[in-house]
């Protein structure tokens, strides 16, 4: 498996195009710095690719990375690497991307995601939200496909995918989230495994239950510290009122889990895992953890 970071910053990347704090300058200053909206692309034969999630900076990301198109392979000028969608939730930084596939060719990529998300992006055949009628030639430029959490899917050759439930959207009184519920993904092939949870409201047992054994889990590292926005924005919300498990408790708890590799991703510009006179970064090195950043290639 292959799996290719897309982007790694959370809602706004780093730098935000509205803020002028330390991390955010240091980016502007540093192009190595920066960090666009958090997505993966997943692949078995670098050839063929999942993406999971598809954020506002999609088009610059695969260029960035070469997911390009092959002119000996492109019909009339037009080819496509991307072989399906997976989308975590609702929240613009992981969905708006999917615009970017509503240009002159439709190649009706296949877009998996929880039922309810699949309503609030595209409505349905009779009554058409804002994404079932993007694409410029044709309705179908994309085409959804509800993925509920008992189902398992086969993509590209012997990838198979399934995806649960984990908390991180708002709850409302009827029991229904807002904008949709959130999906985590577990991804196989050829006996290697990824659990990816960008954004990850808690740490459930289930969830450690199901990470242990794999060979990759990516994880939310939006905040470090659960007040941190109080501490560095005087915005009083909690990192788990926003549901993001901080990585002050999130590493702690994932410290004797048996897993291969860990990767944090999704990081906030207030985090100090970004700021080197801070010990953040290192703390998660020294448990044997990694920091994601764009580009970021994981082969396995």
């Amino acid at each position: 498996m292959i799996v290719t970071v897309l982007g790694s910053g959370s809602n706004g990347g780093v730098p935000q195009w509205d803020c002028c704090c330390p991390a955010c300058t240091r980016a502007r200053e540093d192009p190595r710095l920066r960090r666009t909206r958090s997505s993966v692309a997943v692949s078995v034969d670098g050839a063929r690719h999942v993406l999971v999630d598809a954020s506002p900076d999609l088009k610059f990301q695969l260029e960035a990375v070469g997911l390009t198109p092959i002119p000996d392979e492109a019909v009339h000028g037009r080819h496509n690497r991307v072989d399906a969608v997976l989308l975590t939730h609702g929240h613009g930084d992981h969905c708006v991307g999917l615009a970017e596939f509503s240009t002159g060719k439709s190649f009706e990529i296949p877009v998996h995601a929880p039922e309810d998300l699949i309503r609030f992006l595209f409505g349905d055949p009779d009554d058409s939200n804002f994404f079932g009628d993007l694409g410029r030639l044709a309705s179908n430029y994309v085409t959804p496909h509800v993925l509920d959490d008992s189902g398992r899917l086969e993509l590209l050759d012997g990838l198979h995918v399934s995806g649960f439930e984990i908390n991180h959207t708002d709850r409302l009184e009827d029991g229904t989230c807002f904008p949709s519920s959130t999906f985590g993904y577990e991804l196989e092939a050829d006996g290697s495994r990824l659990v990816y949870t960008s954004d990850l409201g808690l740490l459930t047992n289930n969830l450690l239950e199901r990470v242990k054994g794999s060979d990759l889990f990516m994880l939310d590292a939006t905040f470090w510290w659960d007040d941190e926005l109080t501490r560095l924005s005087g915005i009083r919300k909690t990192s788990y009122e926003l549901g993001h498990v901080p990585v002050e408790e999130s590493v702690e708890m994932l410290r004797d889990l048996d897993v291969d590799r860990i990767v944090y991703t999704h990081l906030n510009h207030t985090n100090p895992m970004l700021d080197p006179m801070q010990p953040m970064a290192d703390i998660v090195k020294n448990a044997g953890f990694e920091i994601a950043h764009d580009g970021m290639t994981i082969k396995f």
